[in-house]
């Protein structure tokens, strides 16, 4: 066969090796999903080595301001005790050098000014080294900053951080520590502690790694507190200087810090309560990480620090690199395997499809499978491919909707049954001399055209088609599917013949051929159906007496109108089961061979309203 010739004697591949190499692959791919989810793990343990990296990173700043702002705290609890106490007083000049000493032993305290209850200032000052402090007293009065001070802490109890403070004298803005100092109910003055931005900003450019990293504090949501650009001598020229404006600071990279667009690295994980970013300035990325923190009250301070994105991310990149590399060999891998797949599952799903549409006998629907470089696949192609030559041949000689009928009634091997049916015969007017002109294969031609129109129409009134006899059909309604009213179907059936026999006939004469004319039997009687046939070869059709006398009735119609182009005569029985609708003509009582008994014959002249146009 030709399906077969297109396969050819291809040996291919065998299938269990390739399945084995399928398994193996599959197996592959298993190791391949555990290497996965150790990467997962691995980008886990990254996410956390950050977190706990940047939580060190901002803790260890966090830690160095607490010292520098907790000597302001210890020194005034010491300075507070020692006035409350009564051990000294504010006049005593003792006094004074314990307050020098104390300065000089917390390097973190830039200065103290203390005031009395009567306004009486006394001023200590760090110099240029540790070593190297002034002492003063004067009239707080004169000072505007010292008398608001006055006011504010005569209405407090405990310590507490004010705002930052300005002094135009020393050029610098000042953290200061306020504590009013009280001996029970008695107010007896107060003591202020500064501690400059200038040395927090020498602490943050200690605690910087430049150009790598750079640590930064800040002061609410808009000023820089400290940072390593305002340890410049001239940066403490202003109190904008020393204080800055976080947007116009000169530090692109913490310029939005409250708006930075957010980290894209899956092995970075900041800590929960970090505020994280990642900017891009000048081309160049960076990493940066914030903190606020809580422990000072009336203080809105915030440490940070940010990365040099390219310094920090080598580790990273070569993470990610491994896991690029090893997520596409296992998309390599998942191709293979689908290629693989797909190889072995058309030809079995096409031949499913195939089966299909067979097991509906729409064998013209089903195409021949392909080779396949699988032996077995290849195998199966060449059988399906042969069974279905056979099945398309097998089907040209077997009625498909009567085998389809069959099978949905579940008639197969039923045997033979009883029934009263509408039976049809139809024969062409003058056959022979219809096709004395024609050569062998224009007469093939014209029956299977004929047998065509005829068969359509018989079959869209559910009509099963018993079998062709050279141009005649004969053709029953009834079995194996059960019909509502069988002679009322064949009668529509012949009309439908009488018109398409009439509009062949149209074609024809514009082709210059003779009118084909037919004559048609119809009748309606009890009859033995199902397998009747040898052992070997059986047919599903009918016999019995009505089955004659219908083949008769057919055979009338050249008495009773031999020039009609399709006349169809039917019997009474047929007239008497037919419902209203349809216009018949009486032709009288007829003795037909083979009949002792005349039968009452009667012309279809088609459904009513044909008639009465006619």
């Amino acid at each position: 066969m030709t399906t077969n010739n297109a396969i050819g004697n291809h040996r291919g591949l065998a299938l269990m090796p390739t399945l084995t190499f399928s398994i193996g692959l599959l197996v592959l791919l298993s190791v391949g999903s555990v290497l996965s989810v150790n990467w997962f793990v691995g980008i886990r343990i990254s996410q956390e080595f950050t977190s706990r990296l940047i939580a060190r990173v901002l803790s260890t700043e966090e830690r160095a301001l607490h010292e520098h702002l907790d000597a302001a705290v210890d020194l005034g609890d010491f300075v507070a005790t020692a006035l409350s106490s009564g051990r000294y007083r504010f006049s005593d000049p003792e006094f004074a050098d314990l307050i020098s000493g104390t300065v000089a032993a917390a390097r973190q305290v830039e200065g103290v000014i203390l005031g009395d209850d009567r306004g009486n200032g006394l001023r200590v000052v760090r110099g240029e080294s540790n070593s190297d402090y002034r002492t003063d007293r004067f009239d707080g009065g004169a000072d505007s900053q010292f008398v608001a001070v006055a006011e504010q802490t005569r209405s407090r109890k405990e310590p507490y951080w004010g705002p930052p403070v300005y002094r135009e004298q020393r050029h610098e803005t000042f953290l200061n520590y306020r504590v009013p100092i009280w001996r029970g109910d008695t107010y007896l003055g107060f003591a202020v502690f500064g501690i400059s931005t200038h040395a927090l900003s020498e602490l943050a450019a200690e605690l910087s790694e430049q150009p790598r990293s750079t640590s930064f504090i800040l002061y609410g949501r808009d000023r820089v507190l400290a940072h390593p650009l305002m340890t410049k001598a001239m940066s403490r020229r202003s109190e904008n200087a020393s204080f800055p404006l976080l947007q116009t600071f000169g530090d692109p990279v913490i310029r939005d810090v409250f708006h930075l667009p957010p980290i894209d690295e899956p092995g970075m994980m900041p800590p929960a309560g970090v505020l994280a970013g990642e900017p891009t300035v000048d081309g160049e990325k960076y990493f940066v990480f914030a903190r606020e923190i809580g422990t000072y009250s009336n203080l809105p301070i915030t440490v940070g620090t940010y990365f040099l994105k390219r310094a920090v991310d080598a580790p990273l990149r070569l993470f990610y690199w491994s896991i690029v590399i090893a997520a596409s060999l296992l998309g390599v891998s998942l191709i293979v395997a689908a290629l693989m797949a797909e190889a072995i599952a058309r030809p079995v799903r096409r031949a499913a499809m195939g089966a299909t549409a067979i097991s509906t006998l729409d064998f013209d629907e089903v195409a021949p499978l392909s080779g396949s470089y699988f032996r077995e696949i290849n195998t199966l192609a060449r059988s399906f491919n042969a069974m279905l030559d056979g099945l398309r041949a097998f089907g040209r000689y077997v009625p498909r909707s009567l085998v389809l009928r069959l099978i949905k009634e579940g008639r197969i091997g039923a045997g033979t049954d009883e029934r009263v049916l509408a039976i049809m015969f139809t024969d062409i007017v003058s056959f022979t001399t219809t096709c004395e002109k024609l050569t062998a294969g224009e007469v093939a031609d014209f029956i299977n055209q004929h047998l065509s129109l005829v068969s359509s129409c018989v079959e869209r009134e559910g009509g099963t088609i018993d079998k062709f006899i050279g141009d005649a059909v004969m053709a029953f309604w009834g079995a194996p599917a059960r019909v509502e009213n069988p002679a009322a179907s064949a009668c529509r059936a012949a009309v439908a013949i009488q018109r398409a026999i009439a509009a062949d006939n149209k074609r024809r004469a514009t082709r210059g051929l003779p009118p084909v004319r037919v004559r048609i039997g119809l009748h309606m009687g009890r009859v033995v159906v199902g397998d009747i046939g040898a052992a070997n070869r059986i047919n599903y059709t009918i016999v019995g007496d009505a089955v004659n006398a219908t083949q008769r009735l057919e055979s009338l119609g050249r008495e009773v109108d031999p020039d009609a182009e399709v006349i169809v005569l039917v019997s009474g029985e047929i007239r008497d089961a037919v419902p209203a609708g349809f216009e018949f003509i009486e032709r009288g009582r007829h003795l037909v061979k083979g009949k002792q008994e005349s039968i009452e014959v009667y012309q279809l002249a088609g459904p009513a309203t044909d008639a009465a146009a006619a």
